[in-house]
This record gives C-alpha cells, structure tokens and sequence, in this order.
C-alpha cells in the first residue's frame, strides 16, 4: 500500500494547529493573565482546542473500522456472485459443446486444454444457451457498473471481467449475424480461458468456486433421488 506523505501532512494541519492553539493559550494564562474570571475562560478553550484532535483521530479510526469492514462485506457479496455467474457460464458452455457428466474443478481445467477445432465440431448453441449467455453478459455487466461505487474489484479485476463480457458478446453477436462455427469455438475457448485464469489468479475465489461447485453436485445428486 502506497502512503502519500503530502496527503498525511496536509491532514495534519488541523490537528497541529489545535493543539498549538491550545498551548499557546495555556502558556499565556499562566503568565500574563492574573484575573481568575479570564483565566478559568482561557483554560477552557485552551482545554477544547486540545481536546478536539483525539475526538477527530478517535472519529476517523472507528470511521475507519466501519468501512474497512463494509469493503469486506461488499467484497465477499461480489466474489459471490461472480463465482455463481461463472458457474452459470461454464454450465453454458458444456452445454453448447456437448460435455456430460458431472463437472469437477479438474474438469474445468481440462475444458482448457480443448481445441478450437473439436469445439467447433461440438459446437450446438440452441435458443436457450443463446438466452443463457445474454443473462451472463447482462449479469456480468450489472456488476462491473455496480463495483464503480462500491470499488471493491481491483484495475485488473474489473480488466479480467470486462475482457470476459466482451467475449461473450462476440460469441452472442458471431451466432447471432455471422454463423461461422470455427470463429464462435475461438470466443468459446477464450471464454473457458479467461474463466480459469480468474480462478488461478485469486485463490479465495478459486476456493469459494469449489465449494460452490460441490454444493451445485450435492444438489444434483438429491435431485436425482
């Protein structure tokens, strides 16, 4: 974390000018005033001035507490919702190119390794994938806009995200207009990349995807019964 000594200084400013004030004003009732009225007056502003930078620090420090803890709330709703979303997504794209069986975290590494030309060969996107990956996009975006105000995802967090939203939009737009199954597979393995590298670059979103993951099997299987 970089520290700005200008930004510190300029906030110190206040607080030393107080606690000048407040021993200046002492000092001079001490030694100059003799009127008891006068004194007892001075004393108590000079008791203020010094008092008000510990309420000020004690005020920033709790304010301080208070965010820091919301930032964590914020932070671990977004990864939350992003593990889901990315879940949702992958989901899509076994269904496109025909993948069964139960999905694994090893699974999902190895969608990586899948050539641009046996996707294309799989490649089947029906009206409800179609509908599925416009939902992602869509979800995807609301929370990009959203993390603007709450600022919880860091520059290359949103990048990664925003690089991802963008791949499936190409993939929505290629079905959609063009139809060519060799240039959609590339947006699909590209998608599939940028969801791994997500997980391989945040190991509590990676963890929190498996957990997640092995509930959605849990589920699965209690379905299925």
């Amino acid at each position: 974390m970089k520290i700005n000594l200008r930004d510190i200084f300029l906030k110190m400013i206040p607080y030393v000018l107080s606690v000048a004030g407040g021993l200046v004003l002492f000092i001079l009732t001490k030694d100059d005033v003799h009127n008891p009225n006068v004194t007892d007056l001075i004393n108590n502003i000079s008791a203020s001035l010094l008092s008000i930078p510990l309420v000020f620090l004690l005020y920033d420090y709790s304010n301080y507490l208070v965010s820091r803890r919301l930032k964590k709330t914020l932070a671990d709703n977004m990864v939350d919702k992003i593990s889901v979303l990315l879940l949702n997504l992958i989901m899509i794209i076994r269904q496109i190119i025909g993948i069964r069986g139960k999905l694994t975290f090893s699974k999902l590494n190895n969608m990586g390794d899948l050539s641009v030309s046996y996707i294309a060969t799989h490649l089947k996107i029906t009206s409800s994938a179609m509908n599925g990956l416009r939902e992602c996009r869509d979800n995807l975006d609301n929370l990009i806009y959203h993390n603007t105000n709450a600022n919880v995802l860091s520059a290359d967090e949103i990048q990664s995200l925003s690089v991802l939203m963008r791949e499936i939009s190409q993939l929505i737009n290629e079905h959609s207009f063009r139809k060519n199954r060799h240039v959609a597979a590339k947006y699909i393995k590209n998608i599939i990349g940028h969801i791994t590298d997500w997980m391989d670059a945040d190991a509590f979103a990676s963890m929190h995807f498996q957990q997640l993951l092995g509930t959605a099997i849990t589920d699965e299987k209690q379905s299925v019964k």
